[in-house]
């Protein structure tokens, strides 16, 4: 039996990501303004006719910024390949899907500065009376277990990892999955209001997108989980060289959350596109107390520490 090689892993993770972003993300976020119709762009409500007017020009900005963070993608990807850099493809696929959130978010905020900067203000709100426990969305064991998991690498990584182990990875990959947990918290604790008219469709679409991005955040996480084990296992135990089928088993264990993330991605951006269509999107409109947000109250915090944390990680790998 041949031994998978750290290329043969890669590659499979290259095209596992590739296939999915052509068959999939790309159509889903070169369409992203339009997903609530004609009247909104990037869930910024317009005027009629908007999309006859000043939207075509908007609209055509969009696509040309994407269409040139693909073509950045696609020439660091080929950089990856010519020169053989395969130690990069993590840095390239976690790198894209922060820079597209990046993006969106700083597309949206100047969406809403020039186009909604004063949305509509609805005479009233609506809030469900049930309260959201915890235990309800993040499953305690799960997240014990990751944490086990990852102390667990530690211990193999100080006990028997010797001199040779990058303690970058390690690192990064432990404050990516713990500093998950404050994210999740935030996203069961807080939410949009709910709009007066429609409001149980509001709700349903509110906990069914709340509960799709948590399993994302959980595979997301398992994805990280897998590749500081792995990675503690091949550095701490000799004779996982020396035992073929043990490389096809650790690829597996990598290559499982990554199938699972896909799955979730596609199933719950197609039942969350069915469920929003004719829906006011979340954070277009004001209430008589509170103004329009674009995230959800502490989320924004929360994403600038985490994500500045693995910037100050991915900085440091350039020294």
């Amino acid at each position: 039996m041949n031994t998978p090689t750290v290329v043969e892993r890669d590659v499979i993770c290259i095209a596992l990501i590739v296939l999915f972003w052509v068959f999939y993300g790309f159509r889903r976020i070169w369409n992203l303004p339009l997903r609530h119709g004609h009247g909104f762009f990037l869930n910024v409500e317009v005027s009629p006719g908007f999309y006859a007017g000043p939207g075509i020009l908007w609209l055509k900005s969009y696509h040309a910024i994407v269409a040139a963070l693909h073509l950045v993608w696609a020439a660091a990807l080929v950089a990856i390949i010519v020169w053989g850099r395969w130690d990069m493809t993590d840095w390239w696929g976690a790198g894209w899907v922060l820079l597209l959130a990046i993006f969106l978010l700083i597309f949206k905020a100047w969406g809403r500065h020039n186009l909604g900067a004063n949305p509509p203000v609805l005479p009233g709100v609506a809030a469900p009376l049930e309260s959201r426990r915890l235990g309800d969305y993040i499953s305690w064991p799960l997240e014990a277990l990751a944490a086990a998991i990852i102390a667990f690498s530690w211990w193999l990584l100080f006990r028997h990892g010797g001199t040779h182990v990058d303690w970058q990875l390690p690192a990064m990959t432990t404050w990516i999955v713990l500093g998950m947990l404050p994210g999740k918290i935030i996203l069961v604790r807080n939410s949009f209001p709910l709009p007066p008219e429609r409001t149980e469709e509001h709700h349903r679409l509110s906990e069914a997108s709340r509960r799709s991005s948590l399993r994302a955040m959980d595979a997301m996480s398992w994805i990280f989980v897998a590749t500081l084990a792995v990675y503690a296992v091949k550095h701490s135990w000799v004779f996982t060289q020396e035992v073929p089928w043990l490389s096809w088993i650790f690829v597996a264990i990598e290559l499982a959350p990554c199938f699972v993330l896909v799955g979730v991605l596609m199933r719950g951006g197609t039942r969350l596109a069915a469920m929003s269509r004719g829906l006011r999107p979340a954070g277009s409109w004001s209430t008589p107390f509170s103004p329009a947000r674009l995230m959800r109250p502490g989320y924004l915090a929360w994403f600038g520490i985490w994500f500045g944390g693995i910037l100050v990680s991915v900085l440091h790998s350039f020294k």
